[in-house]
């Protein structure tokens, strides 16, 4: 098992393996692709196979060739409902990735009604409604987001799921510090590292969420030193993850080179968001949240550099960009059968 000091300097014996208009860049509140369920399993299906390599196309960042994979199989007559459930999961992961939010949110849904009341099927349920509880947080319903996730942690340690329970509740300190509830996100946040301290080989996305949300915490508490520290461990797990072709790795630049602006290192500072910049249009474009938020960051820290004029330009073309994103994305219904 790790202890907190472990998973703050991402540390392993093994080696690292492997979320309204928020803070400049987003708070991270994880979506589940398609790791987690092979935990499930007791043998690989050919479905199974076909998922995990999919999965794995998702997290290099090559979506469309993902998708080339995911909405035929959905579309098909040919698998089992369970089956059926996890690729809309993986389907729901990919779109949100790219932005696609009212695509992602029927996905999750879908998936939602097809576990919904299957024996043994309750853990991808879980997993469908805390995938949607990331997908309301990310487009500024924070509340409906923290009822889904209360759900899922009923789930969670119902059946003892530390992994999950870890999961779930740095997906509410995320929530809560994107309402600006500190002392509640402080509550979620110590609630998550205990759960992660009972797991002993924990997924490095996990991990890097969880500092990231740490760091946030540092940085209103106006501690950088501490809060570059868990930024870097983040950026680390993504990286040894995902590579350089993620969008998860440019946001970990995003954090680290804010961080280094604030705490005057201004040439370092913008090297590293300028990164993250290029890494996330590679991947999602440039007509995601993410991006704009990262240029919201490039922003401020081109007017902390003296470039002013620049800055103040870029964060009133990104504001506008954000609110019109949001203005399009922030009105989904909910069906029922996301809470029990």
């Amino acid at each position: 098992m790790l202890d907190r000091d472990d998973w703050q300097s991402g540390g392993r014996e093994d080696g690292p393996m492997t979320s309204g208009l928020r803070s400049r860049v987003p708070t991270i509140s994880i979506s589940i692709g398609l790791v987690f369920f092979v935990q499930l399993l007791l043998a690989q299906s050919n479905t199974l196979d076909t998922l995990n390599h999919i999965d794995q196309l998702r997290n290099k960042g090559e979506y469309e060739q993902a998708l080339r994979f995911l909405e035929p199989m959905v579309r098909s007559n040919t698998l089992e409902p369970w089956e059926t459930g996890r690729v809309w999961i993986l389907l729901g992961s990919v779109y949100q990735d790219l932005g696609r939010y009212s695509e992602a949110q029927r996905a999750y849904q879908n998936a939602i009604s097809l576990f919904k009341n299957q024996p043994g099927r309750e853990r991808e349920e879980a997993v469908a409604m805390d995938n949607l509880g990331s997908l309301y947080l990310e487009i500024g319903q924070p509340e409906t987001s923290k009822r889904l996730r209360l759900q899922v942690l009923k789930v969670a340690a119902r059946i003892s799921d530390h992994a999950g329970m870890a999961r779930i509740y740095n997906n509410l300190a995320a929530t809560a510090e994107v309402q600006k509830d500190w002392k509640e996100a402080r509550k979620w946040l110590g609630n998550a590292w205990g759960e992660a301290r009972l797991v002993s080989n924990p997924r490095a996305d996990d991990v890097a969420a969880i500092n990231c949300n740490a760091g946030w915490l540092s940085t209103h508490d106006h501690d950088y030193e501490q809060a570059l520290k868990h930024f870097e461990a983040a950026l680390a797990f993504w990286t040894e993850q995902h590579g350089m072709n993620h969008q998860l790795t440019g946001s970990g630049y995003i954090l680290r080179g804010r961080t280094l602006a604030i705490m005057g290192n201004a040439r370092q500072g913008l090297e590293d968001i300028r990164t993250g910049l290029a890494i996330i249009e590679k991947t999602v474009g440039t007509n995601v949240p993410v991006y704009f938020a990262a240029r919201l960051v490039y922003a401020d820290a081109l007017s902390g550099a003296g470039s002013k004029k620049e800055g103040k330009a870029m964060r009133a073309t990104a504001i506008r960009s954000l609110e019109s994103l949001r203005s399009t994305s922030s009105q989904f219904p909910i069906s029922a059968d996301a809470f029990r």
